[in-house]
């Protein structure tokens, strides 16, 4: 009678395959071609991975610049900052979009709570306050 493997087996035998089987195929091509190949191919792979980022950093700051026509606040932006008296538009370019929103309408404004960096169940370490499209406060945890 044949033996069923458990759980723990097959999650080993799937790392073995995973982690296992590049390993060997490197070995098996470093001893056909030699080092040097692999290692310049590795280094251009990470070469053009550079080249990407900054290139794609380069066309959000001319999107940034041509959007707000203001060399500093496209700086603050960049810097993931945010402060009093920020539009809802550049606080979503400067930090994102927030994890949740809270909205209240209120008598004469409306109240929007976004919220960022998630700590747990209903927890976030970063509160913005917004009233009437206007940041007005936050509430920032460590």
């Amino acid at each position: 009678m044949g033996r069923k493997s458990s759980k723990a087996e097959g999650a080993l035998l799937m790392l073995a395959i995973v982690i296992g089987l590049p390993v060997y195929l490197a070995t098996r091509i470093f001893q056909t071609i030699g080092v040097v190949i692999p290692v310049l191919a590795m280094v251009a792979v990470v070469a053009i991975a550079a080249w990407a980022n900054h290139a794609k950093r380069q066309q959000h700051l001319a999107y940034l610049r041509s959007k707000y026509r203001d060399e500093a606040l496209v700086q603050r932006i960049v810097q993931h900052r945010f402060w009093e008296g920020q539009t809802q538009e550049q606080l979503r370019d400067s930090l994102g979009a927030p994890v949740a929103i809270d909205k209240k309408l209120l008598k004469t404004m409306t109240r929007e709570v976004w919220k960022y960096r998630p700590s747990g169940v209903n927890r976030y370490r970063l509160r913005i306050t917004i009233d009437n499209g206007r940041v007005v406060g936050w509430d920032q945890k460590n």
